[in-house]
C-alpha cells in the first residue's frame, strides 16, 4: 500500500495520511486506481458546522476515494486571504479546485482565474455570482431563507413583530438567507420585522444579541434565526427571561439540540441544512474528474421539521452537538 496526503493548511499545517489502494481482477492482474490531486479552498472552520462539514467531507475522501490526494485552507471568512489560498493552490500541479466562498463576489476572479487554467472548479456549500464555475453543490440558502420564513408566518398567524439573528456579514449564506426571509414576509403585510442584528453563526455572540433585542422589543413575538448554534444562544437569552416556549423560534439547522428543543416546546420550527454537503462536494468532483455525466447545479434537500414530525428525526440518545441531516 502506499500513503497519500490530505494536507489541511490554515493558520497551521496539519498533515493527515491516507492509505493508497489497488484493485486486484479476477485474473491476478492489478489495476492501479487514477491519481487526482484535489485543491479545496475554504472560507472558515470558524463555527461548529464547519468543522463537521469538513470533517464529513475528509471522512467521505478517506473512505471512497484514496488514490485521491487534497490540499484543504481555510481562509478565516477572510476574502483577501482566500484569493491568496486558492491562487497557491492553483498554482500547485491540482487536477480540480473545490471552493467554498467567504463572499459571494469577492472570489469571483478565482472562477474565472480556474477555468483560464483549465482546472476544473467546483464550488461548494456557499455561491458565487459568477457562473462559470464547472459545477455548484450547495444548501440553496435563498430556500432555507424562504422556508424559514414561510414557516414563521405560518406560526405566527400571519401576523405580528419578528426579529432575526443573521449569521455572518457579508457571508453569501447571510446575504442569501435574508433574501429568502424577505421575500416570504412581503407576502403577509401584517407581520413585522422589528430587528436584525448579526450573530456571526456564534452561540455567544447570538445570546448577546437576543439580550439585547429583549431589552429593545419586549413584546416580540416570533425569531427567525440563521443556524441551530445561534438558536441555542438565543433560547438561553430568552429562557433567562423566562419566556422560553413563549417567543417563538424558528431556525436553519440540523443539529440535534435543537430537535430536542422542538420535541420539548422551547423551539418550533427547523429548515433542515444538510452538513453532508462538503461530502457532496467530494462526490461531484470526482464524476467531474473522472468524466461521468453530472448536473451542474445540484441543490441538497432541506426537510422541515415541526412538532408533528419531530419524534421522526430526533435522537435522544446522540449528543446534543451532532447533527441528523
Amino acid at each position: 500500500m502506499k500513503s497519500k496526503n490530505i494536507m489541511i493548511m490554515g493558520v497551521v499545517l496539519t498533515l493527515l495520511l491516507v492509505f493508497g489502494s489497488q484493485v486486484v481482477l479476477a485474473d491476478d492482474v492489478v489495476a492501479e486506481e487514477e491519481e487526482f490531486v484535489i485543491g479545496w479552498s475554504n472560507a472558515s472552520i470558524g463555527n461548529p458546522w464547519r468543522i463537521e462539514m469538513v470533517e464529513r467531507a475528509t471522512r467521505r475522501l478517506e473512505e471512497m476515494y484514496p488514490q485521491v490526494t487534497m490540499y484543504v485552507t481555510h481562509a478565516q471568512d477572510s476574502v483577501s486571504r482566500q484569493i491568496s489560498d486558492a491562487e497557491d493552490l492553483l498554482a500547485r500541479d491540482i487536477d480540480l479546485l473545490m471552493l467554498s466562498p467567504a463572499s459571494m463576489d469577492g472570489l469571483n476572479v478565482i472562477v474565472d482565474r480556474a477555468k483560464n487554467q483549465g482546472i476544473p472548479c467546483v464550488v461548494v456549500q456557499r455561491e458565487t455570482s459568477n457562473r462559470d464555475f464547472t459545477a455548484l453543490v450547495w444548501n440553496d440558502d435563498k430556500q432555507l431563507g424562504a422556508l424559514s420564513g414561510l414557516e414563521a408566518a405560518r406560526i405566527m398567524g400571519h401576523e405580528g413583530r419578528v426579529g432575526i439573528i443573521e449569521g455572518f456579514a457579508g457571508a453569501p449564506s447571510t446575504m442569501n438567507r435574508n433574501v429568502g426571509i424577505k421575500h416570504s414576509l412581503e407576502l403577509y403585510p401584517d407581520i413585522e420585522v422589528v430587528a436584525q442584528l448579526p450573530g456571526d453563526y456564534q452561540e455567544a455572540r447570538a445570546r448577546s444579541v437576543m439580550e439585547d433585542i429583549l431589552l429593545r422589543e419586549p413584546d416580540i413575538d416570533a425569531m427567525i434565526i440563521h443556524s441551530g448554534t445561534m438558536a441555542r444562544g438565543a433560547l438561553s437569552a430568552i429562557r433567562a427571561e423566562g419566556r422560553a416556549g413563549d417567543i417563538k423560534i424558528i431556525t436553519i439547522g440540523s443539529e440535534n439540540h435543537v430537535l430536542k428543543e422542538i420535541a420539548r416546546g422551547n423551539m418550533h420550527s427547523t429548515v433542515m441544512e444538510t452538513v453532508g454537503v462538503g461530502a457532496d462536494g467530494i462526490d461531484k468532483a470526482m464524476k467531474v474528474l473522472q468524466g461521468e455525466d453530472f448536473n451542474k447545479l445540484f441543490p441538497t434537500l432541506s426537510p422541515i421539521v415541526t412538532p408533528l414530525n419531530v419524534e421522526e428525526w430526533v435522537e435522544w440518545d446522540w449528543d446534543d452537538d451532532t447533527w441528523v441531516w
